[in-house]
């Protein structure tokens, strides 16, 4: 079964999102009385995969997929498995390089006012040109569902968003979502403080 949730690309017209409902998909080409579907072995970084008329490559994968790979190695080539060791081993040096990656600030003293607006004016962007996105980061980092994110969780989402995450600029943007003595970001404040000037 496959479901394909495909990143935003910026000016490019695609938006994201959800592509594919989960489903089996056969391969091209193949007789239609027939049908040969996509199984776990045909999955790696670099492949290209036709769906509906539709090619997708995969670029990367998490931990999970290794695990899994790793636990079910029936299913999978070592080849394929040693490419995914060897692709999550190299991840910090990729993100370095690969265009895109987190944002590398060379700090001054005294810039930290300079940082945390600028990251809420990224925020804001995203607020502006997608409401719905908000909600989205919130709830993506929001997984136990308790109405509420903290300070590691405002880190992966400036991380994801390429956004600086160094301790001090994080621990600013934290204080500016936070009115409750819990010390957590709840939806509301979240979106008040991204769509606030």
């Amino acid at each position: 079964m496959i479901t394909i949730y495909e990143p935003p690309v910026r000016n490019s017209g695609i938006i994201g999102g959800k592509f594919l409902e989960r489903t089996r998909v056969a391969k091209p080409n193949c007789p239609p009385d027939q049908p040969i579907f996509y199984g776990p072995q045909d999955f790696y970084i670099g492949v290209v995969i036709e769906v509906f008329r539709h090619r997708f490559v995969i670029t990367n994968a998490d931990e999970y997929v290794l695990k899994f790979m790793e636990e079910h190695t029936d299913q999978f080539p070592s080849s394929t498995v040693e490419s995914f060791r060897q692709r999550l081993a190299e991840g910090s040096l990729m993100r370095e390089t690969v265009k895109g990656a987190p944002m590398k600030v060379k700090r001054t003293e005294g810039d930290l006012a300079t940082l945390v607006q600028q990251v809420r004016a990224q925020l804001k962007k995203i607020a502006i040109t997608d409401k719905t996105r908000v909600n989205e980061m919130f709830l993506r980092y929001n997984s136990n569902r308790t109405g509420a994110i903290d300070a590691l969780n405002m880190r992966g989402l400036c991380r994801r968003l390429q956004l600086p995450a160094d301790d001090d600029v994080i621990n600013a943007l934290v204080a500016e979502c936070i009115d409750n003595p819990e010390g957590k970001i709840r939806l509301d404040n979240f979106r008040r403080f991204v769509e606030s000037s």
